[in-house]
């Protein structure tokens, strides 16, 4: 019955890429059904003296560049994107961050318009990379590479066409693993639409291995969020913003 599976996936990749469209494009089309989403998100990374790191986060997302995320942990901050505008303020700062949506940089953008909890944070920045068809696995059915001349990125899909295993590579001969994501414990937030609740990330720089686990509950997609969360002026009282993060205390 797996081999059966893993025939039927492969061969659905292939009608794919028949029509031109490649894995990473498979991968994130279904993503464009989600207009809103709501969730919670913990990462927690193991410091060097035993400690761990928590970031912990109540995000509302809406298209479009509708963002609304508190954060509560290791620092309390709050952004809110009412569309228009995109505002940050760190509680405590003197000022806050806020500049208009049409003159946020790339990344930024990309920030703002990403389903949270989804891989679309990791895989939006191949877009325009040459794909590389690489031999399927027994776990992995599907795999492809992407070279951006600086680095060299494989997807492992499992037998439900889901990104299961993200992987960053020093060069295409793969022998100098950089980073690696496991994705696991999917949630199906709209039809055909999975996001990851566990993420299981590992990053090697200089030798030296740091993890990261990130955990995404109390998922909703596509319901009803109050639009007074978009609405700035309520959150941030008397704080002044600035253009400007080199400005901020000044």
């Amino acid at each position: 019955m797996r081999r059966w599976t893993m025939w039927m996936v492969a061969m659905g990749f292939a009608a794919c890429a028949a029509r031109g469209e490649t894995v990473l494009e498979r991968v994130l089309e279904p993503y464009d059904s989600i207009q809103n989403l709501s969730c919670e998100i913990r990462r927690d990374t193991p410091l060097p003296d035993g400690q761990t790191l928590r970031m912990l986060s109540r995000v509302y997302y809406q298209r479009p560049d509708r963002l609304h995320v508190e954060n509560f942990s290791p620092v309390k901050r709050r952004i809110v994107s009412d569309g228009t505008v995109f505002r940050s303020y760190t509680e405590g700062a003197p000022q806050g961050f806020s500049r208009p949506v049409a003159e946020l940089n790339e990344e930024m953008l990309r920030n703002l318009r990403m389903v949270p909890g989804s891989a679309a944070n990791l895989l939006e920045v191949l877009k325009g990379a040459s794909e590389v068809p690489l031999e399927p696995t027994a776990e992995y059915p599907v795999r492809a590479g992407y070279d951006n001349g600086k680095s060299f990125a494989v997807l492992n899909l499992d037998d439900k066409g889901r990104l299961a295993r993200f992987e960053i590579y020093g060069s295409a001969a793969k022998t100098d693993l950089l980073t690696q994501t496991d994705f696991s414990a999917f949630q199906e937030v709209a039809q055909g639409v999975w996001i990851a609740c566990l993420q299981q990330s590992k990053v090697t720089v200089q030798g030296m291995e740091r993890t990261e686990t990130t955990r995404v509950d109390n998922l909703v997609a596509n319901g009803d969020i109050p639009a007074s969360l978009f609405r700035a002026e309520a959150f941030f009282p008397e704080v002044e913003f600035v253009d400007s993060f080199e400005k901020i205390g000044q």
